[in-house]
């Protein structure tokens, strides 16, 4: 039964082989019939060119502009040299600097290698030579000698005259360190006219951009200005510094001390300016979280920048943390809203920077 069954299906597998075999015959069958119809009806035999173009196809095989073409050149007749011409020569012509191929007449011209019977034209030239050109003198209108003065008479005269004129547009020198001792010394008597004036912790937190490095220099050199005060009115204090560019991470805190001259050559001689995008408010946040103050001693802020204050924390949330912790801030800086804020918010005071015009 069930190799009946197997016989059967192997029946059908083998015509179901012979019916794909023929079909691809016949369908090969027609593919060249049609190939060979399409060829017969679109086959052209090469009809014969033109009588011009097998001319064309000739002519183009000569050597027509080789010199050992073996064709006959043939020149056309030229008129008769009239006998009063007369060749050109080396004897009875002056040669120039810059010769040029003398022009020869029929009789010493060369056969070109070419078929093109071109025309040449005969150059005629009188027996006589060219009579050499006369010359005349023109008269000229006498020189005037211009009149020379001395350099040194010239020279007395410019430099008189440069110092009677007054001199503008010359924006004069600033200050700096009249502007930064005055500003640390007026923080100094403010922070020894307070109630409570026994102990104080100076932050100074300085923009370290390039165009603050003269500031920087002035605050430094200026240091002791506050110092003087705070030792005549008998004020325990500690100085840091808190030097900040745009990151965080670029934020620099110096340790409370009482050793002035150390951060006097700290700021003279080893700040250096740095790139980027300025951002006080973060300074003063890290600062806040990060100095260590005493117990019990007033807290004071001394911000030095020359651009207006910003950061990633709004300024309401700086004055917020400011008043939380008791810190007044004093601004040495330009008159902007921030500036005006941080110092009168906090109670600090305000002092411009000085800036070059």
């Amino acid at each position: 039964m069930l190799f009946d069954v197997y016989s059967e299906k192997l029946q059908q597998k083998r015509r179901k082989t012979r019916r794909a075999f023929f079909m691809s015959v016949v369908l090969h069958v027609v593919v060249i019939a049609l190939t060979g119809l399409s060829y017969v009806r679109w086959y052209r035999p090469m009809l014969s060119s033109d009588p011009l173009v097998q001319e064309a196809i000739i002519v183009s095989t000569v050597k027509r502009f080789h010199m050992s073409s073996e064709r006959k050149r043939s020149m056309s007749k030229r008129p008769p040299v009239s006998p009063n011409a007369v060749r050109i020569t080396k004897q009875n012509v002056a040669q120039p600097i810059h010769s040029v191929r003398p022009i020869t007449t029929s009789a010493s011209t060369i056969a070109f290698g070419t078929d093109a019977d071109l025309p040449m034209a005969e150059t005629l030239l009188s027996k006589s030579p060219t009579e050499s050109p006369e010359w005349k003198s023109i008269a000229a209108d006498p020189v005037q000698v211009p009149t020379i003065t001395s350099s040194a008479e010239t020279t007395h005269e410019q430099s008189v005259d440069e110092l009677q004129q007054p001199t503008e547009n010359v924006p004069e020198p600033v200050d700096r360190d009249g502007m930064m001792g005055e500003a640390l010394e007026g923080i100094a008597e403010s922070v020894a006219d307070t109630e409570d004036r026994s102990a104080v912790d100076i932050v100074f937190l300085l923009d370290i951009s390039g165009s603050m490095i003269d500031n920087i220099r002035a605050v430094g050199r200026q240091l002791s200005q506050m110092v003087t005060v705070f030792e005549e009115k008998g004020i325990d204090f500690t100085l840091g510094i808190v030097i900040f560019r745009y990151l965080e991470g670029d934020t620099i805190i110096h340790p409370q001390t009482r050793d002035s001259e150390k951060y006097k050559r700290l700021l003279t001689t080893h700040v250096v300016a740095a790139a980027g995008d300025e951002r006080a408010h973060n300074a003063i946040i890290k600062a806040i979280r990060r100095v260590k103050f005493r117990e019990g001693v007033n807290r004071r802020f001394i911000l030095v920048t020359d651009e207006a204050s910003k950061g990633s924390y709004k300024l309401l949330d700086v004055l917020r943390q400011c008043q939380q912790n008791q810190i007044t801030v004093d601004v040495i800086g330009i008159n902007h809203t921030t500036h005006r804020a941080l110092s009168s918010k906090t109670g600090g005071l305000w002092y411009p920077i000085p800036i070059q015009e």
